[in-house]
């Protein structure tokens, strides 16, 4: 049986300063098409109000997180549910961040101790740093603001050099891959609470992704947009 990945969206649900029938979730058919050129069946993770049903969650064999602007309690929820039950979890830009985050995040609750569910500790200690707040790291450069037509990614395309003993650099089997990369945050360099898999060619201190344990990765890059490396969803199917 083809296992069942959640591919989990990005949202405009939180800007209250657009209209109602704004607000909603976003799933690109990209990201759909390579889970299934992978071998398995994407289904669309529906939240309601930011949150998702644990009977949604239970349903899933591993997931997709893919890109966006911000950071909901639905991504905290997926990534926990991936962590707790030993399920692949592949995160793509803002979805690799969320790997970092979550840790960041979990480690001030837990030391500050916390009563009750720990993603609704995480939640609440985000709301109540404010929209201003972010562990993450500004980068210039990476945000390439370009139309990009369908056949035209190269125009977002550089280097990335993978990091030997990763699961990034296992199952891509490349020292060097060509990626489609534009961004405006990164990981930090140096943090200690995941594993760093990828950097940017020539870029000491960009990283372009990160991974934990063997069953999280993440990529900073688009592997989505073209197609050209079906074996990082593949990671997917293990």
């Amino acid at each position: 049986m083809k296992k069942i990945i959640g591919v989990v969206p990005s949202s405009s649900l939180g800007d209250m300063t657009k209209s109602c029938m704004s607000d909603h979730y976003k799933v690109g058919n990209n990201y759909t098409k390579r889970v299934t050129e992978a071998g398995c069946v994407p289904v669309g993770m529906t939240p309601v109000d930011d949150w998702l049903s644990e009977e949604a969650l239970e349903l899933c064999d591993g997931f997709v997180v893919q890109g966006g602007a911000e950071f909901y309690p639905y991504h905290f929820q997926v990534i926990h549910h991936a962590i707790t039950h030993g399920k692949r979890y592949l995160g793509i830009c803002l979805g690799s961040q969320l790997i970092y985050v979550y840790f960041v995040l979990r480690k001030m609750v837990e030391e500050r101790g916390y009563e009750g569910d720990l993603v609704e500790a995480i939640c609440a200690l985000l709301q109540e740093k404010g929209p201003a707040f972010s562990v993450l790291e500004s980068v210039e450069g990476h945000n390439i603001n370009v139309f990009m037509p369908r056949g035209g990614e190269d125009v977002v395309k550089h280097d990335v050099t993978t990091v030997p003993g990763t699961i990034l650099h296992r199952v891509t089997g490349k020292d060097t891959l060509r990626a489609a990369s534009f961004h405006k945050k990164i990981v930090p360099p140096g943090q200690d609470l995941v594993t760093v898999n990828a950097w940017a060619a020539g870029e000491s201190n960009v990283v372009e992704g990160v991974e934990y344990g063997d069953n999280l990765l993440g990529v900073q890059f688009h592997p989505e947009v073209d197609g050209l490396l079906p074996e990082i969803f593949t990671f997917l199917m293990e």
